[in-house]
């Protein structure tokens, strides 16, 4: 992500314009924005398993720089650590986010 930055930053600026709509960048998912309280623009890296048991593993631009869940779906963070937070929606679903810079984060959701 960190070398790409720039570039990905303004994708994420595009998309939160509504001038940009899903597509890739070298590989990545553009997923599009996640409306929210705070709106994010979440990029798909890549993932493994099959149905009901799978991983997803991203990346997500924060608009605010405030971390969010998988697809910015409303469900609270709890602090995992420095600059990491775990979310679950009260089943075997849940996930992991972890600031990158003050606006970048990464995501790893499990189904």
């Amino acid at each position: 992500m960190a070398a790409n930055q720039a570039a990905l930053e303004e994708i994420a600026a595009d998309c939160l314009r509504g001038s940009q709509t899903a597509a890739r960048y070298k590989g990545v998912e553009i997923e599009g924005v996640f409306p929210g309280e705070h709106r994010i623009v979440q990029f798909f890296s890549g993932g493994f398993g099959l149905a009901p048991a799978s991983t997803y593993c991203g990346f997500y631009y924060s608009e605010d720089g405030v971390p969010a869940a998988y697809q910015n779906v409303d469900v609270p963070l709890t602090p995992a650590g420095e600059n990491r937070w775990r979310w679950s929606d009260g089943t075997d679903n849940g996930g992991v986010t972890r600031r990158i810079t003050e606006h970048w984060f990464s995501y790893r959701a499990w189904f």
